[in-house]
């Protein structure tokens, strides 16, 4: 509630370290009107104003996602309270008519009441600032928003040398520790990331790829010993990215697919896509037609992965590279399945040229985890008879540099 400058939110008093908070519940346009730009963790102004451009970047894709998602919820925002006279009043717990007297420990009892602001605080987020700036730019597209709630925790600071130390502990703390959402918990949870619904739908309802034949394990890599599985999740979801955007699509293009869901027809076009793909690999490279189908040898996928080398579309790396070059034919007017069959004219054996110290190592008889990802796919575009990509890539010094070789020349084009 707001009166004059004055709000009363309800809260929740803790204790933690030498910490007290409270955790209260505040309205979308408390945040909007009282929550500043962290610019008092640091007295010297270079370094506030670093701090805010590291953190401003993604605060108008959160905006749509609060505009456009009927489903939206944040976590707590965590806010630094100075100045002002910020007021706590307990509320006494009585007896239920119900269920009797509450049994509460002490601590219990004090811990439940309202926090008053009376206007003068100055109030920064210590962690949440992308969401802050979200809530802001959100209102000012649909003002109903304003009525939202979310949770807040409010903790003090003081502007002396030893309050902002205290309080950039904390804020390096809350990150530090932090633990972010692996990319595999996206791809089996997000139900707002296009590519993570895209690839749970391709193992859950496209045949070849379902089952044993996609790795489940935490990295992108296949383990040496698995036999069965063509790729990994992780990679798929990589290639499901690789194959839905054109080659030259801004960030903000990619990162809004995930952050906020399309529609359906979009979603449904995305996974076509990936099929058509998938289909026309399977189509016009044996081995991986024989390795998805359902009645091949069980374990046909682990006999094209080998000590020397193997067949590079059984690497996740390879078929990065591979998916990178069918895009950019895409791109270039190529259906995805003239793309795919151009392409799958390369020479595919990881341990000949010319992938030797581009894709595999020969002396330790492993893949090299592609430093240098533009190289590959520009590789394949060369031996296919394709201008390189981007425009000015320079493919020549690029190749010496990886086979450390400066009198290497680019192979013959088949």
């Amino acid at each position: 509630m707001v009166k004059n400058g004055v709000a009363t939110f309800p809260a929740i008093r803790a204790f933690m370290g030498d910490w007290a908070y409270y955790v209260a519940t505040v309205e979308f346009r408390d945040v909007a009107a009282r929550v500043s730009r962290a610019d008092e963790i640091h007295s010297n102004e270079r370094l506030r104003e670093w701090i805010q451009r590291k953190l401003t970047p993604r605060a108008e894709t959160i905006a749509q996602y609060l505009v456009s998602q009927p489903q939206r919820f944040f976590n707590a925002i965590i806010l630094g309270v100075y100045d002002g006279k910020p007021e706590w009043f307990p509320v006494d717990i009585g007896s239920s008519p119900t269920l009797g007297k509450a049994q509460l420990a002490q601590w219990a009892k004090e811990s439940v009441g309202l926090l008053r602001l009376h206007g003068g605080e100055k109030i920064f987020a210590i962690d949440g600032q992308h969401r802050v700036e979200a809530i802001k730019r959100a209102i000012s597209k649909n003002q109903k928003l304003e009525e939202e709630q979310q949770c807040a925790i409010f903790v003090a600071h003081d502007t002396s040398d030893k309050g902002r130390e205290r309080t950039r502990r904390l804020f390096s703390t809350l990150n530090r520790y932090a633990k972010p959402v692996s990319k595999g918990e996206i791809v089996a949870l997000d139900e707002d990331d296009a590519f993570a619904i895209v690839t749970r739908r391709l193992v859950e309802e496209y045949p070849p790829l379902m089952g044993p034949r996609v790795d489940y394990g935490k990295r992108r890599q296949i383990a040496p010993a698995e036999r069965v599985a063509v790729t990994s999740i992780l990679a798929l979801s990589e290639i499901v990215q690789t194959i839905s955007l054109p080659a030259a699509a801004k960030r903000s293009e990619r990162e809004l697919l995930t952050r906020l869901r399309p529609p359906q027809d979009k979603l449904d076009a995305l996974y076509t896509l990936q099929v058509a793909f998938w289909t026309a690999l399977r189509k016009e490279v044996p081995e991986i037609k024989k390795a998805t189908d359902a009645d091949a040898d069980a374990e046909a996928a682990g006999g094209y992965r080998t000590r020397d080398g193997g067949h590079m579309l059984f690497r996740p790396a390879g078929q990065k590279a591979f998916a990178s070059a069918a895009r950019v034919l895409v791109d270039r007017g190529r259906t995805i399945e003239k793309a795919v069959a151009t392409l799958a004219r390369l020479p595919m054996q990881l341990a000949a040229e010319p992938w030797i110290h581009v894709f595999w190592d020969p002396i330790r008889s492993k893949v090299i985890q592609l430093r240098r990802p533009a190289l590959a796919h520009n590789l394949m575009l060369y031996l296919v008879g394709e201008d390189v990509y981007p425009n000015g890539y320079d493919l020549l010094s690029e190749y010496r540099s990886a086979v450390k070789n400066e009198t290497a020349q680019l192979p013959r084009q088949p």
